[in-house]
């Protein structure tokens, strides 16, 4: 099963109480931007009803109060595991990764105001200095590495590494921007086209594993 990772600042506590109190604080973060206000730490304590020191324990600083108004939870992206073929024939990679971009790819649909908010602090030229890199903010490596992780083992090293280059735009701000003000598609065509490219570039990586010995 493929799912969001919950971390922002660093590792995820595993502790029920930590995992309530980020969703918390993520609900508080989304208020404040959707509603105008304040994206600071002490905003979305006042908000969130819990004292500073213990949001500050959760999110780092006042740029980091975006990031977590756009972090999707474990409710909102999650991708079923898909049934494997009978006969023990394995995942249909194809069918995964569809499942995936159609999962993430709803979800930033939905959160699309956000996502424009972060991709535009996160090209201001001290952006890096800010810790606002645009790179993992929506946990895609992760959610990239976990499905190359099921390629076969004779995929060759470059195909793997291109198709995880080519995933990449699949995903967050990115797919959002070149669907909707590029093409100009309508967000259930946008969703529907990010997944076929999905199949696609699974289905090309997987013609290009060597034919194993007869």
């Amino acid at each position: 099963m493929l799912l969001v990772s919950e971390g922002v600042n660093g590792e995820e506590p595993l502790t029920p109480p930590s995992r309530r109190m980020r969703e918390r604080l993520t609900a508080a973060a989304r208020a404040q931007l959707r509603d105008g206000g304040p994206m600071t730490v002490e905003a979305v304590a006042a908000r969130a009803g819990v004292s500073r020191a213990t949001a500050y324990r959760h999110i780092l600083n006042n740029d980091a109060v975006l990031l977590w108004a756009t972090r999707p939870t474990e409710a909102e992206v999650l991708v079923p595991p898909v049934p494997s073929p009978a006969g023990g024939a394995g995942v249909d990679l194809a069918d995964l990764a569809e499942a995936l971009i159609r999962a993430t790819a709803r979800w930033a649909f939905e959160h699309e105001r956000e996502l424009r908010a972060v991709l535009a602090l996160s090209l201001a030229e001290d952006s890096a200095q800010r810790g606002l890199s645009r790179r993992g903010r929506m946990q895609r490596d992760r959610w990239i590495d976990e499905l190359l992780s099921e390629l076969p083992p004779d995929v060759p090293p470059a195909t793997r590494s291109r198709l995880r280059a080519a995933l990449m735009p699949l995903f967050g701000a990115d797919a959002v921007v070149w669907t909707r003000d590029v093409a100009d598609l309508s967000v259930p065509d946008a969703v529907d086209l990010l997944a076929w490219m999905a199949r696609t570039l699974v289905t090309a990586a997987l013609a290009e594993s060597p034919d194993p010995p007869a």
